[in-house]
């Protein structure tokens, strides 16, 4: 009798996955502001809250575990590397959003006006977030995983659904108003909390 070997997933350190990914995110990323800034246009009031929202929990997760697709993290090393993915993914969006979405004035910008016409106040501030939230997704993959085989989008929805609970919470406690912005405050918490699930559950 021949025992069938499963398959070994191996984790991706190599410059092509990571600045690859990282390119590839970039575009993914260019790709939702411009849907996220014309769907907003036409809209306002609790539609346009409601659909910036969706957009904002999507985005989030493709942000967060786009990179554990491409790196497949299982230990430290891996779960760095899938966060510098994430960093080079707002690194070529910045270079897409500078070459041809601000001078095509595809959305305006309040934080340039705070920075006194210039957005390079905030924009490590974006990195630094991407980066984060890819961390944060890596992490949980790597939980998950273990040493085994994972179904990302599983993983992915898992989040979603959390972030969708703290962003009730938050709402219908008034701690944050219904707002798109509290939707990204979520997603942030919602990965945070779930990365702390999951450590919890790997020890038992």
């Amino acid at each position: 009798m021949t025992a069938v070997a499963e398959p070994v997933l191996i984790e991706r350190s190599d410059p092509r996955s990571i600045v690859g990914g990282g390119a590839i995110l970039g575009i993914i990323t260019a790709v939702g502001v411009v849907v996220f800034a014309l769907v907003s246009r036409p809209m306002e009031g609790m539609a346009e809250t409601v659909v910036q929202s969706l957009l904002v929990v999507v985005g989030g997760g493709v942000v967060a575990y786009f990179p554990s697709m491409r790196i497949q993290p299982r230990s430290v090393d891996s779960i760095a590397w899938t966060a510098l993915t994430g960093l080079m993914g707002a690194l070529f969006f910045t270079a897409i959003d500078t070459a041809v979405l601000r001078p095509l004035d595809v959305y305006y910008w309040t934080w340039d006006a705070i920075g006194g016409g210039s957005g390079w106040w905030y924009v490590p501030v974006w990195w630094i977030g991407s980066a984060a939230l890819a961390w944060l997704g890596g992490w949980v993959t790597a939980n998950v995983a273990g040493g085994g085989s994972v179904s990302l989008p599983a993983i992915a929805l898992q989040s979603m659904i959390i972030t969708l609970v703290v962003f009730a919470i938050l709402v219908v406690t008034s701690i944050s108003p219904f707002h798109a912005g509290t939707m990204a405050l979520a997603v942030a918490l919602g990965l945070v909390i779930h990365v702390v699930a999951t450590s919890l559950m790997n020890r038992r």
